[in-house]
């Protein structure tokens, strides 16, 4: 076949191309958009899109064509469009009527799905341990959906359309959840005080999330290098006109001109690098560790970020975003220790089982692994990922017994499960809004319901939770039925 040389996109992928192709019929800029994602050429969309079409239009290992158009497979079609490609309505009907499906109807298709949204209640044991959760909120026409994702397994725990976000909201959701029997030992979250206000007596540890802690500074990163760049082209424009000026005169005011707007350029320069430099420094200044592995305590993080802070208030004393940003983190600096302090205390259970140089590898392995992460260049990520592999086997490779090598093993991995940020819960949200943003605002309980049964179901294609669902990842085993057969059975 024409297009088989893409070995790298297996069956799943060409299947949910041809079918989100054939979903997007008539809308504009499909096909493109599919092919930007799956980095490939429009004709190989076309060619899974006949592929789809022609093997629902004759024979295949379902059976005859008549075989095919039940039920049964109309109604699976219409859990993995709605679910795995987030299809509207109208773009499921679409498909099932190219395809001579049965069940067409949008009436159909909505009351199915709300029959299936109804039975999609998550009622998965709770384990016996103490969990770490992140919480945050979205929103859907106006009303706020109370999201808790258990940290380590990316499990969404609770989802809840409330009618509003308050304390007593929050608290309730958090009782629900312990009633069930989950240990909630700590809640990383945003700075919201109606969440603050719903672990209040809960005997849970609250901890800021250093993604809510931060992300106020980083909208200036980009204006200040907009504004340099800006006066940078100004001053060219600037330079370009004293070049052509005939007169004696006009050149010397062409030259005054230059003169003033070089000194204004030169200042948005130095204000970007100033503020690229201490912005830099402050997310440094959060590492838990120095970089020959060093634990950085309470005190030593707290001068540092101080210090980062007090240089940005001097520098930038007339910009009130830079600021009250400045002042904003120093207020709740002290929520971020609880993270701090977890670490610590990880260190100092195997500190008595491990010389110091191996404790700092493991240190340096899960520290920069956490930054290959955060980084967004892809060699820089792979550069440090590769220096945190080498780090952790250079731990290992040093264990003298058994005793050693089993406790750096559970050291890297305890340290994985201190929980610093809810990029996690960031990320689900941002799932979730494509979602409900698909519902035309019309979303219920029941359809959060059956979003997260998927999402719970999801098994990971890549990565480091390759081949493994949330569910799985809680459990310790993988469920032998797909979601679909779990909704339709």
């Amino acid at each position: 076949m024409k297009f088989s040389r893409r070995t790298d996109i297996g069956a799943v992928d060409r299947a949910k191309i041809g079918l989100t192709a054939i979903i997007g019929a008539g809308i504009y800029g499909t096909v493109t958009d599919i092919a930007d994602k799956y980095d490939i050429s429009r004709p190989f969309v076309y060619e899974q899109k006949h592929i789809i079409m022609n093997t629902f239009s004759v024979s295949t290992d379902y059976g005859t064509k008549s075989a095919v158009k039940d039920t049964e497979f109309a109604d699976k079609l219409i859990l993995a469009a709605r679910l795995c490609c987030k299809a509207s309505l109208g773009g499921i009907s679409e498909a099932l009527k190219i395809l001579e499906l049965p069940h067409s109807s949008i009436g159909y298709i909505s009351g199915f799905l709300n029959s299936k949204a109804s039975f999609a209640v998550d009622d998965l044991p709770a384990p016996d341990r103490p969990v770490t959760v992140l919480a945050d909120e979205i929103f859907a026409c106006g009303h706020p959906i109370l999201v808790i994702l258990e940290a380590e397994s990316h499990l969404i725990l609770a989802i809840e359309l409330a009618d509003d976000r308050t304390g007593a909201t929050w608290n309730s959701c958090f009782t629900a959840l312990i009633n069930k029997g989950y240990q909630i030992k700590k809640v990383a979250k945003d700075l919201g005080s109606g969440l603050a206000k719903g672990i209040n007596g809960l005997d849970i540890i609250a901890q800021a999330d250093l993604f809510h802690l931060l992300m106020k500074f980083d909208p200036y990163l980009g204006s200040l290098e907009k504004q340099a760049i800006g006066a940078i082209e100004e001053e060219n424009g600037v330079l370009d006109v004293l070049n052509n000026r005939k007169t004696e005169n006009a050149e010397l005011k062409a030259m005054e001109r230059y003169f003033d707007i070089a000194d204004n350029t030169a200042k948005k320069i130095d204000s970007y690098d100033n503020y690229e430099f201490l912005h830099r420094e402050l997310h440094i200044a959060f590492n838990s560790f120095e970089n020959d592995g060093t634990f950085r305590n309470r005190e030593k993080l707290s001068a540092d970020i101080m210090a980062a802070l007090n240089l940005m208030e001097e520098e930038f004393e007339g910009h009130e975003g830079i600021k009250n940003a400045a002042i904003f983190l120093k207020k709740h600096i002290t929520g971020y220790f609880p993270f701090i302090e977890e670490v610590e205390a990880t260190l100092k259970k195997h500190n008595r089982f491990l010389p110091e140089f191996l404790v700092k590898e493991i240190c340096l392995a899960y520290q920069k692994n956490l930054q290959s992460i955060a980084v967004k260049d892809y060699q820089t990520a792979k550069k440090l990922k590769r220096e945190a592999d080498e780090h952790i086997n250079t731990a290992l490779a040093a264990a003298k017994n058994e005793q050693e090598y089993t406790h750096v093993a559970n050291l890297m991995e305890e340290l994985g499960k201190c929980i610093r940020s809810s990029s996690a819960l960031e990320a689900k949200n941002s799932v979730l809004r494509q979602y409900i943003n698909s519902f035309s605002g019309q979303i219920t309980q029941d359809h959060l319901n059956l979003i997260s049964f998927y999402m719970n179901r999801k098994v990971s294609t890549r990565g480091k939770y390759k081949g493994l669902s949330p569910v799985g990842r809680m459990t310790g085993t993988e469920e032998e039925f797909s979601f679909i057969d779990a909704l339709t059975q």
